[in-house]
């Protein structure tokens, strides 16, 4: 992209954001929740700001990358914090089981919890965003082929941690 004077620069900013907002807003309250989603938002739209002359077509994916080292970014700052706060008191939380309606959500969340990290954001960036292939390689800074074979990789690893788990429950219904 060519050196914008500030009007078109604004007009170019605010068309990117009136584009992926909504996509990008998405993406981070999946991750990080709905209080959080627009700071990450804000962040992305940012450095998108800061960097324009290296923004590519399609911006998508470039943004979706931001957006996931943002995360990345909050995740360690907030593990710092809750360790400084666990090295100052000994708390615990209540862990309540999931409800019904939540029990789906909760088997996904621990079967990605199993996977390396790679894995388990390359299964969210394929069903929660509609990502292809490429489109991954391009968020996770991978080459096209490399973004296949993980996505395959991944598929095939949280297939096998699913299975222990869905097969005695399949039994149960076939049984009654």
């Amino acid at each position: 992209m060519k050196a914008l004077d500030p009007p078109e620069a604004q007009d170019w900013l605010t068309a990117l954001f009136d584009l992926y907002a909504t996509t990008l807003r998405a993406y981070a309250t999946r991750r990080v929740g709905p209080d959080s989603a627009d700071d990450i938002v804000s962040e992305v739209f940012a450095v998108a700001w800061r960097r324009r002359a290296s923004v590519p077509e399609p911006a998508l994916p470039w943004l979706l990358r931001v957006a996931h080292h943002t995360i990345a970014h909050d995740r360690r700052t907030w593990a710092r914090h809750l360790r400084m706060l666990d090295a100052v008191a000994d708390t615990t939380q209540d862990t309540a089981a999931p409800g019904a309606d939540r029990a789906s959500r909760a088997l996904a969340d621990s079967i990605l919890a199993q996977l390396p990290p790679v894995d388990a954001e390359i299964l969210r960036l394929t069903a929660w965003e509609g990502l292809t292939p490429a489109e991954i390689a391009i968020v996770l800074d991978l080459s096209d082929s490399a973004a296949r074979t993980r996505l395959m990789r991944a598929r095939k690893r949280a297939q096998r941690l699913l299975e222990p788990t869905v097969a005695p429950r399949l039994a149960a219904v076939t049984t009654t």
